[in-house]
């Protein structure tokens, strides 16, 4: 499409008084119908100019409109919301424009004759909820400067130009919204509500659509499409050599001469609010609470580890002859290493998403949200290029489809996350040295230390639980006769480093990496299963209730008008409509258009024209 302004494609276009008759000399090589051909005969003005001077002729009437937020929802009509409403423009030749608001402010034209612009932007900031619909999100993450993401503007022009665009657009009417705009310099999203439409789903608070920027224009340059109907149109077409083809591209036209139109819309997301995806992390940041409080309490002299080494060397000692006796087991048992919540914050951080971004989990917003931009549209393109009133589909059973698919996001998160903290522990260190007298009784039951027991050792837990290291226990001898109990004593440090080891280990298993299993399963199971079922419900239902179209375009044929004029009809550009299906509204039905542009009648006098009128 070209990008050109108008007034550099103008022209000047003559009136040659014998086209009827050349048009009558071409012999075509295949006749149309009469279904598909429109006759017409030429009726001469008596006096005034034999041309269209395209560009510097300044007797038109225009009209321009822009309008970002229209329609109604929940039984309000949008046009009728003050702070919502666009901007009107209407000129005649050199005469001031009428504009409505009246307190528009006016826009520069580059000093185009003839022409002024007006812009009624709206404040995001001061409009809050309308109706279920949040646009304050746009208003947000521009960068400086920006004209702003709810632009309004509208120009007109006494030459017969008209250019209306709202929305992320330029102030002469441009599109700032492309596939390949920087995501700097798009806004947040804005928020329409879904909730009404979709109650009383388990485990669901809200339904919205989050809609990113969007835009679209409408440029009608009136005196080429006029003339274009009066004398080019129908007449280059049938000079043409083959006649058949002319009719075809008739047909094929979208619009007249003159006519652009444009749109873009950054990001549509189905978002649906639930407060088990706030579990989720909940969930996690408790276990990792309690695996921080499982791991203080193994270390320290009377900790955890220490009273179950205690209990080992008991066990063995019971079963030893000669009534060894242990003294109080003393020493230190330390445990460092990395921070189990530092383990797991990039996971709660970056997004929870499926390969291709389609489908995401945002933690922090605790909200499943679905691209239906590139889900349904173009995967290049999202919502952008597509064909004029193009209903986006919502197929059941692609969207049915995505519930299956949310749960493997899951999984494959909740394996991550278990991951990290196995990992974690794993990297923890523990170094035990303890100490502890052995005594064995004497005569009147008077007892007597023989030796000192020592355990020690200094390892990653994960090579300890994986069999790679032992802990050592020694026994220093104090010179004494023991006599039949050398040999039990000796051999004690043998006995002992399996069933430490062992223990050890168990105490470890317990106390930490089964917690870790345990949220496993929560979060797959006992979180996960009923997060993917409500989500299942609001796709299975969204179908009946939402219908979404994108590049809307409108056209009304002129209307009846004097003998002595001639006009265009108008021409209108929405870039999203959506038609939400709710109980609560009057007729069952309400109708959100995002970013609407609006040309035309643009008119003109035809007093000394020829001109051709249909039969």
């Amino acid at each position: 499409m070209s990008r050109r302004p108008l007034h550099l494609r103008r022209g000047r276009i003559a009136v040659v008084t014998g086209i009827v008759v050349a048009a009558a000399l071409v012999t075509p090589t295949a006749v149309p119908s009469t279904a598909s051909w429109s006759d017409r005969e030429w009726a001469h003005g008596a006096v005034g100019t034999s041309s269209f001077d395209c560009g510097t002729d300044a007797d038109y009437t225009s009209t321009a409109s822009s309008r970002f937020l229209g329609g109604s929802i929940a039984g309000i009509d949008l046009d009728d919301v003050a702070t919502v409403r666009g901007v009107d423009v209407a000129k005649t030749g050199a005469a001031p424009a009428s504009v409505e608001p009246a307190t528009a402010p006016e826009l520069g034209t580059g000093g185009r004759p003839f022409t002024q612009a007006f812009g009624n932007p709206l404040d995001v900031g001061l409009l809050g909820d309308v109706a279920g619909i949040d646009l304050t999100g746009l208003g947000l993450g521009l960068p400086a400067g920006s004209a702003g993401a709810v632009n309004q503007v509208a120009t007109a022009s006494g030459t017969g130009d008209a250019v209306a665009a709202s929305g992320l657009v330029a102030d002469s009417g441009g599109v700032l919204v492309t596939p390949t705009t920087p995501s700097g310099d798009l806004p947040d999203p804005a928020s329409i509500t879904l909730g009404r439409a979709l109650p009383g789903i388990a485990d669901v608070t809200d339904v919205g659509l989050d809609v990113g920027a969007v835009g679209a224009s409408a440029q009608l340059a009136g005196c080429e499409a006029i003339s274009d109907d009066v004398w080019g149109g129908v007449v280059q077409r049938t000079l043409a050599t083959n006649l058949r083809a002319a009719v075809q591209q008739v047909a094929a036209d979208s619009g007249p001469a003159g006519l652009e139109r444009d749109y873009g819309i950054a990001s549509l997301d189905l978002r649906v609010d639930s407060p088990l995806v706030g579990a989720l992390v909940t969930a996690v940041n408790d276990t990792v609470v309690q695996l921080d409080a499982a791991v203080d309490a193994l270390g320290g002299q009377d900790g955890v580890l220490a009273r179950t080494i205690n209990q080992g060397v008991l066990g063995v000692l019971g079963g030893l002859t000669g009534s060894l006796g242990l003294g109080t087991i003393g020493g230190t048992v330390e445990i460092t290493g990395p921070d189990l919540a530092g383990a797991v914050a990039p996971l709660l951080a970056e997004p929870v998403q499926d390969a291709g971004g389609t489908l995401s989990l945002d933690l922090s917003a605790g909200s499943v949200r679905v691209d239906l931009a590139h889900l349904l549209g173009d995967d290049e393109h999202g919502l952008n290029d597509l064909p004029p009133n193009h209903e986006v589909v919502l197929d059941a059973v692609t969207l049915g489809a995505l519930a299956d698919r949310l749960g493997q996001v899951v999984d494959a998160w909740a394996g991550k996350i278990t991951t990290a903290l196995t990992t974690a522990l794993g990297s923890l260190h523990v170094r035990i040295a303890l100490a502890a007298d052995l005594s064995a009784p004497l005569v009147l039951g008077i007892r007597v230390k023989i030796a000192t027991l020592s355990i020690g050792v200094d390892t990653g837990v994960a090579a300890l639980m994986a069999g790679q290291t032992k802990l050592s226990v020694g026994v220093a001898l104090l010179g004494l006769d023991l006599g039949g109990l050398l040999g039990v004593v000796t051999g004690l440090a043998t006995s002992l480093v399996n069933p430490l080891t062992q223990a050890v280990v168990g105490t470890l298993t317990t106390r930490l990496f089964a917690l870790v299993g345990t949220l496993g399963t929560t979060l797959t199971t006992t979180i996960g299963g009923p997060v993917v079922r409500a989500l299942g419900t609001v796709l299975a239902r969204l179908p009946g209730v939402l219908s979404l179209r994108v590049n809307v375009q409108q056209d009304l044929a002129a209307a009846p008008t004097p003998a002595d004029r001639a006009t265009t009809g108008q021409y209108t550009q929405t870039a999203l409509r959506l038609s939400i299906a709710d109980a609560l509204v009057p007729g069952g039905l309400a109708r959100v258009d995002l970013a609407s542009a609006v040309v035309g009648p643009n008119s003109v006098s035809l007093v000394g024209t020829a001109r051709p009128r249909d039969r």
